[in-house]
Order: C-alpha cells, then sequence, then structure tokens
C-alpha cells in the first residue's frame, strides 16, 4: 500500500510548493526501500523496525556521571579539578549517554554511521533524551544552552549523505526546545578517530581540523553554554579540539555529549 493518496496523471499545481512534491518523492523512496529491503530489529528480529520500541527500551542509560578523564564519580557531571589543570582542558566536562559495552548498542552506532541508516538518528537521540532527564543534566545547567555539532569535513558529508551529529543535536535541540547552531565547519579531512588506537596520534589527526564559521565570528555566547554533540568519543580528543576553538566565542560553560564512549 503507497503512503498517502499519490495522483501521478496529474503534475503538481501551480501553487504546490516544491517542499511538498520532495516530500511525496520522499514518501515513494522510504517505500520502495522498505518494499525491496524490509526492515528488521537488531535485537529480536521483528519486521518493520531498525530497533523496535522493547529493545530500545532494554539498552541500559548511564545511571551515573563521572569525570571523563579519570572516571571519578560526580553529582554535576564536570571534570574533576584535578584532571582539568593536569590536562589544562577547555570543557567543563563530557557526559556518556549509555554502555558502549552493550553488544546492540554497538551494531546500532556502527549501522547508523557506517551503513548510513539515517532513521536510526531518532533512537539514538531517544537513549540521550533519557540520560538527561534520569540524570537531570540540562535542569542543572543554568541559563541558556546551545547544541553544537561536530562537523563533517564536506567531501566525507557529501560521501554519507548527512551528518550523524549533526542529526542528534537537532533532534535534542526540537526536544527540549534549545537553540541548535552548527557554529563549527571542518575546513581539513582526518582520518577516522576510531581507526586509531594511539592517543597521540589521536590528537595530533584532529589538531587544527576545525573553525568557526564566517557567520558566528561575532556570535555572542558570553551567558550560554555551549554543548558539543557527538555519537561516539573514545578519549575525547574531538571534543576537546572543539572546545578549543569555540572557547574563542566566549561562552559560559562548554561540554560534550555523546552516545556513548567507544
Amino acid at each position: 500500500k503507497l503512503p498517502g493518496k499519490l495522483m501521478f496523471s496529474k503534475p503538481c499545481p501551480s501553487g504546490v510548493a516544491p517542499q511538498a512534491s520532495l516530500s511525496v518523492f520522499g514518501k515513494i523512496r522510504d517505500w520502495t526501500l522498505d518494499l525491496l529491503f524490509p526492515r528488521f530489529c537488531a535485537g529480536c528480529g521483528k519486521e518493520g523496525f531498525f530497533i523496535c520500541p522493547e529493545c530500545l527500551k532494554k539498552l541500559p542509560r548511564q545511571k551515573s556521571v563521572s569525570c571523563f578523564f579519570c572516571q571519578k564519580r560526580l553529582g554535576d557531571g564536570f571534570v574533576c579539578r584535578k584532571c582539568k589543570e593536569k590536562y589544562h582542558l577547555k570543557i567543563d566536562g563530557i557526559f556518556v549517554a549509555a554502555d558502549w559495552s552493550d553488544p546492540l548498542l554497538r551494531e546500532i552506532i556502527y549501522l547508523y554511521k557506517y551503513s548510513f541508516i539515517k532513521e536510526l538518528g531518532k533512537e539514538l537521540a531517544e537513549i540521550i533524551s533519557d540520560f538527561l532527564i534520569i540524570q537531570r543534566i540540562l535542569e542543572n545547567l543554568d541559563g541558556a544552552k546551545i547544541f553544537a555539532p561536530v562537523p563533517l569535513f564536506k567531501r566525507r558529508l557529501i560521501w554519507r549523505g548527512f551528518n550523524q551529529a549533526g542529526i542528534l543535536a537537532e533532534r535534542l535541540g526540537k526536544k527540549f526546545e534549545i537553540e541548535f547552531k552548527e557554529i563549527l565547519e571542518r575546513p581539513r579531512a582526518t582520518f577516522p578517530q576510531m581507526e586509531i588506537k594511539d592517543k597521540k596520534t589521536r590528537q595530533e589527526n584532529i589538531f587544527g581540523a576545525f573553525k568557526i564559521k564566517t557567520e558566528f565570528l561575532n556570535l555572542d555566547l558570553r551567558d550560554k553554554t555551549v554543548i558539543i554533540v557527538d555519537d561516539v568519543s573514545t578519549t575525547g580528543a574531538t571534543l576537546l579540539e572543539c572546545a578549543k576553538i569555540l572557547k574563542i566565542l566566549k561562552p559560559k560553560r562548554i561540554f560534550g555529549l555523546v552516545v556513548a564512549r567507544g
């Protein structure tokens, strides 16, 4: 059964917005793909889902927050003072929503990131949302906030078709009615961080990879908290490099937020 009443015999009326036509063709595309490549839940095999609601609920959300670098348990999720001074950190904390050790979570992230299943951004954003609500993260961050995604290099964005961090950040912005801005850009290509095992090499790989977009050079962030969103972080090198660049705009605080720590 085709979605909606599609009239192929008549051209679109002249007053119909182009977006409406794109929406119709998008539905046709999705229906065709579902017909040729039916969806099955990665957890239980149920047809019609990449992950069904029941399996999504079973994925473990983090039940506490801690310093990202030494794992010292803290009530607010800030980086501990010792680590901040030791590593000269420009970031105030990194929040991790779920447990990477869960095999189903890992599979969903891989499907989203490397099999280009854009629709899984909805479920991964839901996992982050649950974590933020359970831990009352946003409530504990006073003042205005902005979700800013880690950007992709232009060629990689074209290759993948979407920025996985951007989809997560935008969905979170809509969910919590918080401003979403793509403040940063990635003017040079880097090797995928997940393929680099050595911490020092990761830092060298990502060094100088980001800059503030021209239209945001005069953005006033003095009373705002910027939350940098990405899908996965291992050593925190990417988030730290983003934070270093964002410091130019003098935000009140900077945090990182990821689905899992890989």
